[in-house]
């Protein structure tokens, strides 16, 4: 059998029946003794006390380093706490009283003054230090440079890194934290020394028995005395000491963590329970002994694995110890959470896919290795088509499950070399590495073909379409930014043509694209500047040929295009949310001008201007204070205004349909008019007609302009009119051109029209004049009237 493993028990009580027993034999020769050993006892104590709160400092300052840099990575933290526990500490050891508990450490601690002028000495220069640690760790975390912080120690640190410097900091105050402790500690020892000198001058007078007792006091002394010195400057959650046979110690936390009794982790026990990847580290760490952290795997119950950080300490020139110790602690919890964040940091948390950091950050990688290798690799943009109507008619949570079953229906596609991203919203992004124009081609094919697989949501099938545009790099200098730049533009030229379809991008893209950018910000320009102006479109009574109302059509009078018709800026107005800011300015033109026509005498109630109104300003609520608020302010009656809504607008079911219901409602109980425009090419039903608040159905000019010479749009149209005035409203024919068109659609029983055959939009001048001169004619009709009257009165 080998040598006795030797073991540590720093706290076994020895010789103490001995003790007694010499104490009750010779009580008289051992009294004065016993009061003088008393009383050594307690300022022995009392140092130990300050020798521990004096140690502790060391395990503060560490602390406070691990708490700066954790807040300053954003995870939770507290360095403020720890710094009032080093400077109350640092006080309480100097000034006496009480030294502040610390969580997982010890409770309160009452300390007298400590004298002696080396050991105050030490203290004053530890508290010194203290506060230029916690100083400098606040210039860290305000961001404030470190030069700045003045050295009250004088230890003239000159390292620039604000971390390294902080660590600088930490490590001078342990160390003269340590050296008060030793400093103590050599006191103490002292001070059981001349308490040996008078045991034995005692024992002079005395028996054998009061020599036993000395003898037998001073060894229990001293033998505590110094393992509790070596446990406190050591001491943490976690403790192994390794010596030169293995694990010579290992303290009961280690024991519970593991799950094994001590004896079973002793000698090259414990090394069984570390993973055999850091076995190597860990035994190198031990075998030079040299002061750092190190991190480790350690066997926990149930075969868990949990992370250690453990600090190593060179004891093998105590004479007590010989052995190198580990002070450690389980960090399992913040390394699951460090991992938790950078998953987060780099992933979309509702589907699970990349996100635009991480996707950039692969790209860059492609294109650094395709720089070596001159592979190629594309870029693919993919944005769903009429994914909006999915969340307004349903619900952004529908929403959320359709873009989650999508990523997943992507995600099966996508090759172990491919990264699949989500940039936001319904903006999907792949990367095909290795890839030339027919592989990404013939993939983003299968994308479109699997989009028309139904997706069943809330019970509903819902196809969508995508409108995906490629980016290819052939080699040469290309950065991400553009290539993704490139493919972006390609997806919206794939989304202008109408959607489903795949674009790869081609030079030429790149203008027609910036033309719209630059249409779009000329656009915005204008609406600042009041470059949007209204013309108007008239209204006839088919049966009297009165002008019984107007169209407002908005009209772009820019200084460098010239007249923009709303074809080419009202889809671009609808694609940024400009329309909302649009459709409030011409809802103003068209009130003031009308309430001034009606001020003029031109027009008289119930003349009715008709104002389109976008399904985006329906969804973005509050159009019945718009409202109110234009008529308010400019005086115009509610019954000689009316709303145009398109079909679209009122069809879309759940919150958006409902809310767009309300705000009707609201608006007609104003008494404004309201109208379904180009009625018949959308989805509207008789339910939706019965629920929302309809006066008008304009029946679409698709319709009026095809009946002469198809007798289907003939009687769709007929059918249009009948409807409309069962359910109590008004047909209105939009788009007659002809003297034919007007005579049809009179004849099938439509009320009003507009169109080229009447007149075309006016600006307000040529619309007043016509107002003017219908005007005169009536009051010249009148007259003629009223002398034809008079004249077949007369006899």
């Amino acid at each position: 059998m080998g040598p006795r493993k030797r073991t540590i028990r720093p706290f076994a009580a020895g010789g103490r029946r001995t003790i007694g027993s010499i104490l009750i034999l010779f009580t008289l020769f051992s009294a004065l003794g016993l009061v003088l050993s008393t009383s050594a006892t307690e300022r022995s104590q009392h140092r130990a006390a300050v020798l521990q709160v004096a140690a502790r400092q060391r395990t503060l300052a560490e602390r406070y380093v691990e708490e700066v840099l954790s807040a300053r990575s954003g995870l939770r933290a507290n360095p403020a706490l720890v710094a009032d526990l080093l400077n109350e500490s640092a006080r309480a050891l100097i000034e006496g009283g009480t030294a502040p508990a610390v969580n997982g450490d010890d409770d309160e601690t009452v300390l007298s003054p400590t004298d002696g002028n080396v050991a105050r000495a030490q203290l004053l220069q530890e508290r010194r230090l203290v506060t230029d640690l916690t100083e400098t760790g606040k210039a860290i975390l305000a961001h404030d440079p470190v030069d700045s912080v003045p050295q009250t120690a004088n230890e003239k640190v000159t390292v620039a890194d604000p971390v390294q410097r902080l660590r600088v900091l930490a490590t001078l105050s342990s160390n003269v934290s340590l050296n008060a402790a030793r400093t103590i500690a050599t006191r103490t020892d002292q001070d059981i020394n001349d308490l040996l000198r008078l045991e034995i001058g005692v024992g002079l007078g005395s028996v054998v028995a009061s020599l036993l007792l000395g003898w037998a006091l001073i060894a229990a002394t001293r033998r505590q005395g110094a393992h509790f010195r070596s446990l406190v400057r050591s001491s943490t959650d976690l403790v192994v000491v390794i010596g030169d046979g293995g694990c010579r110690y290992a303290s009961e936390s280690v024991s519970s963590m593991i799950g094994q009794p001590d004896d079973r982790l002793l000698g090259d026990g414990f090394m069984e329970f570390v993973h055999p990847d850091d076995r190597a580290s860990v035994t190198s760490a031990c075998s030079t002994a040299e002061p750092r952290q190190i991190e480790f795997l350690l066997s926990a119950k149930f075969g868990e694995w949990r992370h250690v950080e453990a600090h190593v300490s060179d004891l093998r020139k105590d004479r007590h110890l010989r052995s190198v110790v580990l002070n450690a602690r389980d960090i399992t919890e913040r390394v699951r959470l460090e991992k938790e964040l950078t998953h987060q940091a780099f992933h979309d948390a509702l589907t699970g896919l990349a996100n635009r950091a991480l996707y950039s950050d692969r790209l860059n990688q492609a294109l650094a290795r395709s720089g070596r290798s001159r592979d190629p690799l594309a870029v693919l943009i993919i944005d769903l088509d009429r994914f909006k109507q999915v969340n307004d008619s349903l619900g952004h949570g529908s929403g959320d499950k359709l873009l989650q079953q999508l990523a997943s229906r992507f995600a099966a596609m996508t090759r172990p070399s491919d990264t699949l991203a989500r940039l936001g919203g319904d903006e999907f992004a792949m990367l095909l590495d290795g890839a030339r124009e027919p592989e990404a081609l013939a993939i983003a094919q299968r994308l479109l073909e699997r989009l028309l697989e139904p997706v069943t949501i809330e019970g509903r099938n819902l196809v969508l379409g995508a409108s995906i545009g490629i980016a290819l790099h052939r080699g040469g200098a290309a950065t991400a930014e553009e290539l993704v730049r490139q493919a972006d533009v390609a997806m919206y030229v794939a989304k202008r043509n109408g959607g489903a379809q795949v674009e790869v991008f081609q030079s030429t893209m790149g203008h027609e694209v910036g033309e719209l950018l630059h249409l779009e910000h000329d656009l915005r320009d204008g609406l600042q500047r009041g470059e949007l102006i209204v013309h108007y479109q008239p209204e006839i009574d088919l049966d009297t040929n009165e002008l019984v109302g107007l169209e407002a059509l908005v009209r772009w009078e820019s200084p460098t295009r010239g007249l923009v018709l709303p074809d080419q800026f009202i889809p671009i107005a609808e694609a940024t949310g400009l329309i909302i800011p649009l459709g409030e300015s011409v809802l103003d033109q068209a009130c003031e001008q009308t309430a001034q026509w009606l001020r003029d005498g031109l027009i008289t109630p119930p003349f009715t201007t008709w104002v389109n109104l976008s399904g985006k300003q329906l969804s973005s609520g509050g159009v019945s204070d718009i409202v109110r608020r234009a008529l308010e302010r400019t005086g115009l009656p509610p019954e000689c205004l009316g709303l145009e809504v398109t079909e679209t607008a009122i069809v879309v079911e759940g919150p958006a349909g409902e809310r767009a219901l309300a705000e009707l409602d609201d608006v007609h109980s104003l008494g404004v008019r309201i109208a379904i425009d180009d009625f018949g090419t959308g989805f509207s039903s008789l339910a939706q007609l019965r629920r929302f608040p309809i006066d008008v159905i304009k029946v679409d000019r698709s319709f009026i302009q095809g009946m002469e010479h198809d007798p289907k749009s003939a009687v769709i149209t007929s059918n249009l009119a009948s409807l409309a005035h069962a359910l109590g409203m008004v047909a209105i024919a939009e788009g007659i051109e002809t003297q034919g068109q007007r005579t049809a659609c009179h004849d099938l029983g439509c009320d009003l029209a507009q169109g080229y055959l009447f007149a075309r939009p006016g600006s307000v001048d040529q619309v007043t004049r016509l107002l003017t001169e219908r005007r005169a004619e009536e009051r010249r009709t009148r007259m003629r009237d009223v002398a034809n009257d008079e004249r077949v009165a007369t006899p």
